[in-house]
């Protein structure tokens, strides 16, 4: 019983003591206090931090390099080009420059088109053309191609901190070919020039609503000069359009051939006879190829703007098989069987 008497005894005042030192803490702090010290809610984890809405994304890398084109972000390199030569070689100029900007995410900025403001309908908003950005390009190291038909891997894996100018020609697809799908989006002709061409293009199919229409380009006109001979410019024969035009029809048998070319006259004195021909006149450089890329398949002879025919034409596309002529300075520009410039799947003949 002493025992027990004991054990409650210190219980008591151990109870009392703690109460006695509640008190006394409770004195010592300020009033102010005392509300927080006696009502403190349970913890709980706190909300996580609102993001900010993610930004709009692009409906392709395009559009994305449009819009970099136009931003006020001069942080992001450059890949800047100055355009020489006609139609053709411009759009080679344009598409490379393009893909390669793509494929390193760098800004593309172009100067001295003579013809893609008034013949491409995406190329202003692509184009950056602040003076910001034509200082820096100024500054900007220039790197230059080997072979003007050759793919350069160089320009693949320019110093990532510099601003840089690439030239001259690029005149191969394999600048291109990982972006093409954007390629063929950027060269979508002006309104203008689709609306003259699509009504030839109109007209033709009903004309020959059962016919199967064939596009052909023929370059000679300044070709055939003597200097240019002596370069390795290769000449278009009466028999490559024999050959050529004999192969569509052993596929087709009810076609209709459309000539564009600059010698037109040379094309009545030697296309084949037997054949139901139509030729293009009085239309610019530009609606010859909207209305001959229109075409359900095409020939085409030599060089970029019959390229541009032959890569723009949903169909098939026979080119010259022995354009290049070895031992000239133009052949020396090509890789054997022009591997960098015909576009895959085209047949020689």
């Amino acid at each position: 019983m002493g025992r027990h008497c004991i054990n409650k005894l210190f219980w008591v005042v151990t109870v009392a003591c703690l109460l006695v030192g509640i008190y006394l803490l409770q004195s010592k702090v300020p009033s102010v206090l005392q509300p927080l010290l006696l009502s403190q809610p349970p913890y709980q984890t706190p909300p996580p931090p609102r993001q900010p809405p993610a930004p709009p994304r692009p409906s392709s890398s395009l559009e994305a390099s449009s819009q970099v084109a136009h931003s006020s972000d001069n942080t992001k390199r450059l890949l800047c080009h100055w355009f020489t030569a006609r139609l053709g070689n411009e759009l080679f100029q344009f598409a490379s420059t393009l893909g390669l900007a793509l494929t390193l995410n760098r800004t593309p900025v172009f100067f001295g088109s003579h013809h893609l403001p008034n013949v491409l309908k995406t190329f202003n908003q692509i184009s950056a053309n602040s003076s910001t950005f034509v200082n820096r390009c100024q500054k900007a190291a220039t790197v230059r191609e080997v072979s003007f038909c050759k793919f350069d891997d160089k320009f693949t894996h320019l110093y990532p901190g510099h601003d840089f100018t690439i030239g001259t020609y690029l005149v191969s697809y394999k600048y291109f070919e990982h972006h093409e799908l954007e390629i063929r989006k950027a060269l979508t002709f002006t309104d203008k020039i689709r609306n003259e061409s699509s009504h030839v293009v109109h007209v033709l199919r009903q004309k020959h609503n059962t016919s199967t229409l064939i596009g052909v380009h023929v370059r000679r006109g300044d070709m055939t000069s003597e200097r240019n001979i002596k370069l390795g410019y290769p000449q278009v024969s009466p028999d490559y359009l024999n050959r050529s035009m004999a192969f569509f029809r052993s596929r087709y048998p009810d076609c209709v051939f459309v000539v564009g070319s600059n010698s037109l006259q040379w094309c009545k004195d030697n296309v084949p006879g037997g054949y139901h021909v139509h030729y293009l006149t009085g239309h610019s450089p530009a609606v010859d190829m909207s209305i001959l890329s229109s075409m359900d398949h095409t020939i085409i002879t030599f060089w970029s703007f019959s390229w541009w025919v032959g890569f723009l034409n949903p169909g098939t596309t026979v080119y010259m098989k022995d354009f290049i002529i070895n031992g000239t300075s133009i052949g020396d520009q090509f890789n054997p069987g022009g591997r960098d410039f015909i576009y895959p799947g085209w047949i020689p003949l």
